[in-house]
């Protein structure tokens, strides 16, 4: 199972974004449980269960560019007890991220991706406490 960065697929992402408003709602007529809440687990819960555990174990490019002040979700009681800034761990990851991309540039490019790796895993697992 993947673990990290999801690979970005600029020809996935146009795809989910021009999926039209008329499609979803010819689907939700032909079938009346078409988008609803756990649907995909009685439909086929194998790969449902992968897809919850890729999900939670993987982050895209949009998740680090997202700041605390972007997000639309309120904190719960848990959440907001002792909870650390998500700006300053999206801040981490970027860096790491930062660091890819220059370390795919200089010569030295086997210690800097070490060092990157690193930062980016301390980064994830900071996320997700």
């Amino acid at each position: 199972m993947k673990v990290g960065l999801r690979t970005p697929s600029l020809k996935r992402s146009i795809k989910a974004r021009t999926t039209g408003k008329w499609k979803r709602q010819v689907k939700s007529a032909v079938n009346p449980w078409y988008g609803k809440k756990g649907m995909g687990f009685i439909k086929n819960p194998e790969k449902s269960v992968k897809n919850a555990i890729y999900h939670r174990t993987t982050f895209g490019v949009g998740d680090l560019v997202k700041t605390s002040t972007g997000s639309h979700k309120k904190k719960t009681q848990n959440q907001s007890a002792g909870s650390t800034d998500s700006s300053s761990k999206n801040i981490a990851i970027a860096i790491g991220v930062g660091i890819l991309i220059i370390a795919a540039v200089i010569a030295y490019w086997k210690a800097a991706l070490a060092i990157a790796a690193v930062i980016m895993l301390i980064a994830f697992f900071i996320k997700k406490k």
